[in-house]
C-alpha cells in the first residue's frame, strides 16, 4: 500500500468514528422524513461498520449491479450558484482552498449514500467538541514507549474552526457505487507490510523512515479531503488562459496544467508527478495526467466552481500497481477568503524529527551495548 493510501484510510476511519452520534441524531429527528433504515442503522443491524466487521453488509453491497460511472450526471447533482468568471468567460478557479471535510473517504458499511442537513450539522458540532476535549491531551512519551504524535489539537484542523460537511454524501468515493475503495493489489499490500516493519523497528538509517518523514512526496494521486486532526490541508490555484497552476502546501508540490494543446512528452519519459494536459468541458476543467514512473497509471481530474466559496473536484485513478480496478472520487473544497498566500512548508529546514529519531536509536544502541557488557561482566564472575 502506498504511504498516501495508508494515511487516507486512517483519516477516513477517524471521520467515520464521529458519525455514530450524527446518525443517531438523524434517526431521532422526525422533520426530515427519513427512516432509520435510510440512515444505515436498524434494530437488526445496530452497527453499520462504524468500527464493526459487517460481512453481511459487504456481501450485500457486492451483489448490487454496478452502473458505469457518469461524471457529468454526478456533477450535475451539485447545486451551482453565482460563479466568478475570467474575461474569456471561463470559470475562475483561483484562490486558496481547504481540503478539510467531514465526508469520509469510504462509506461506512450499511449507510445510505446521503445523510440529511440536521445530521450533517450535528456531526460538525461533535467533531469540533472532540477537538476541544483533546486539547489537553499530553504529548509526552512515557519511557520505553513509541511516540504517537508530536502535536495536540491546538495545532491541527478542527480546533479553531468547524470542519464542514461539504456535501451530504456519506463517502468521497463515488465509484465503485458502494463507496468503498477497490482492494489493494498483492504487491501493494506487501509493499505496505515492508514499510510497516521498517517504521516499527529501530531506525538503522534515514532510508528506514517513511518518505513523508524525509520530506519527500510520493507519486502524485488525486486530492482527497481530510478531517479533523489534519495539517497542511490547503492548496492554491493560479489560472491563466493557457495554463492552470495548482500549488499544494504540503511538500510545496506544483502541478502545471497546460491548456494550449502542446503534446505530451515521449512515452519513454517518466515523471514522478506525471505530465498534465487540460481542456474545458463546459464549465468543468478536465485534466488528463500520464507519463508517470509506472506507465500504466493514468489520472483524470475534474474541477468545477460551484459558487464564490465552493469548488467541486473529482478524479478517476487508474493505477494497476496499487488497486485491483480503477476508482473515482468526488469532494467539495471550500475557499479561504482571508488567507493571502500559502503557509510556508519548511520541511527540510525544520526537520528535527528525523535527526531525533536516528540519534535516539543510536542512543538506545549504546544503552543496549552497555547493558550487554554489564551482563557479560556479571556472568564472568
Amino acid at each position: 500500500m502506498h504511504c498516501r493510501d495508508k494515511a487516507l484510510l486512517i483519516a477516513s476511519a477517524a471521520i467515520a468514528c464521529l458519525w455514530g452520534p450524527a446518525l443517531l441524531h438523524a434517526q431521532s429527528s422526525p422533520s426530515d422524513g427519513r427512516t432509520a433504515t435510510q440512515s444505515g442503522t436498524t434494530a437488526a443491524n445496530p452497527c453499520p461498520k462504524y468500527g464493526c466487521n459487517d460481512d453481511a453488509a459487504a456481501q450485500s453491497d457486492a451483489s448490487k449491479p454496478a452502473k458505469p460511472y457518469d461524471w457529468k450526471a454526478s456533477f450535475a447533482e451539485y447545486k451551482v450558484g453565482k460563479v466568478p468568471r475570467l474575461a474569456d468567460g471561463k470559470p475562475d478557479l483561483q484562490g486558496i482552498w481547504s481540503r478539510t471535510t467531514l465526508v469520509p473517504l469510504e462509506r461506512p458499511r450499511g449507510a445510505s449514500d446521503k445523510i440529511d442537513e440536521a445530521a450533517a450539522r450535528h456531526a460538525e458540532d461533535e467533531a469540533q467538541q472532540k477537538q476541544f476535549d483533546l486539547r489537553t491531551e499530553p504529548t509526552d512519551t512515557p519511557p520505553g514507549e513509541k511516540t504517537t504524535d508530536a502535536y495536540n489539537t491546538f495545532w491541527r484542523d478542527g480546533y479553531w474552526f468547524k470542519v464542514p460537511m461539504t456535501s451530504l454524501r456519506t463517502s468521497q468515493v463515488v465509484d465503485p457505487p458502494d463507496g468503498r475503495l477497490p482492494p489493494s493489489t498483492p504487491a501493494a499490500r506487501e509493499q505496505g507490510r515492508i514499510a510497516q516493519v521498517l517504521d516499527n523497528r529501530r531506525a538503522m538509517s534515514y532510508e528506514d523512515r517513511p518518505l513523508g518523514s524525509r520530506c519527500i512526496r510520493t507519486s502524485r494521486g488525486g486530492f482527497t479531503g481530510g478531517g479533523p486532526g489534519g495539517q497542511e490541508s490547503t492548496f492554491e490555484i493560479v489560472q491563466g488562459y493557457d495554463a492552470v497552476i495548482v500549488r499544494v502546501e504540503v511538500s510545496v508540490v506544483t502541478q502545471q496544467i497546460f491548456l494550449d494543446g502542446r503534446p505530451l512528452p515521449p512515452a519513454n519519459v517518466h515523471l514522478a508527478e506525471g505530465a498534465s494536459r487540460g481542456h474545458w468541458d463546459g464549465d468543468t476543467l478536465v485534466v488528463e495526467t500520464s507519463n508517470f514512473t509506472d506507465p500504466r497509471k493514468h489520472l483524470t481530474e475534474r474541477w468545477k466552481r460551484l459558487d464564490d466559496t465552493h469548488l467541486l473536484y473529482g478524479f478517476t485513478d487508474v493505477d494497476p500497481a496499487a488497486r485491483t480496478k480503477p476508482y473515482s472520487v468526488e469532494v467539495v473544497f471550500w475557499r479561504l477568503p482571508d488567507q493571502e498566500q500559502l503557509v510556508e512548508y519548511a520541511c527540510h529546514e525544520g526537520n528535527v524529527g528525523l535527526e531525533f529519531t536516528l540519534s535516539a536509536a543510536r542512543a538506545k544502541d549504546r544503552e543496549d551495548a552497555a547493558e550487554a557488557a554489564e551482563e557479560a561482566k556479571g556472568n564472568s564472575k
